[in-house]
């Protein structure tokens, strides 16, 4: 039987074990950030506040933000550990209280389990590079569904994740710990950095190259390149 016959969730189990392996093999697997959150003070810097569109499945999307929150504010990512998205909030799954909403797969919006949790994994993306902390893994979406008028966020900032394929990996490359802390609105929903010393706000660009192409800017040094069908 070829890769592509198997079943979604045995092509899940396989990508997992090969990520551990890989995780492993470079030696990420033993510096994964996992320690009780000690209570890091925000000092005032670093804060996004994102609007969160109103739409059918929205109940559902924010009691996802809130499963997925509570598990991202319990640990703190100590200096040269990994914050990473999936080993933190867990499988997306009915048994791990997550909801069904909408996601964006295969450039098709699809109810999923855990669907909307992109908008979070976006804003701790955002949120990092403005810190300019070492981006591990990010994947931006296949597809741009957002006009200028609908658009909340500057295109080039989200970061897709599928669990078993596409995680969102950061890690802290400042001298103290940190961790991330969020205040979820009814229609906003806000993150912070917090630290216990101020960290410098950098200066970050999402310049659009063509239809299909933006360039991210951290002080005018290049940093990645997102692409959109």
């Amino acid at each position: 039987m070829t890769h592509k016959m198997l079943p979604y969730y045995l092509k899940v189990e396989i990508s997992i074990i090969r990520n551990v392996l890989v995780s492993i093999a470079n030696g990420n697997y033993f510096k994964y950030a996992n320690k009780k959150n000690n209570g890091i003070r925000y000092k005032g810097n670093i804060e996004i506040v994102q609007e969160i569109k109103r739409t059918k499945t929205t109940s559902a999307k924010l009691e996802n933000f809130r499963i997925a929150i509570k598990k991202i504010e319990e640990i703190q990512i100590n200096p040269n550990e990994i914050f990473s998205f999936w080993r933190t909030v867990g499988r997306p799954s009915k048994k791990n209280g997550y909801v069904e909403s909408r996601s964006i797969v295969n450039g098709k919006i699809t109810p999923t389990f855990g669907g909307g949790l992109c908008q979070l994994s976006g804003l701790i993306y955002y949120a990092s590079i403005l810190a300019n902390l070492n981006i591990k893994e990010r994947h931006n979406h296949s597809k741009d569904i957002y006009t200028n008028e609908t658009r909340f966020t500057p295109l080039g900032s989200d970061a897709t994740v599928v669990y078993g394929f596409k995680d969102l990996k950061i890690k802290n490359n400042l001298k103290n710990p940190i961790s991330f802390s969020f205040l979820l609105e009814k229609n906003n929903l806000t993150i912070r950095i917090n630290s216990d010393e101020i960290l410098e706000k950098n200066n970050v660009e999402f310049i659009k190259k063509n239809e299909n192409e933006i360039i991210t800017y951290i002080n005018g040094k290049y940093l990645t390149k997102s692409y959109y069908k």
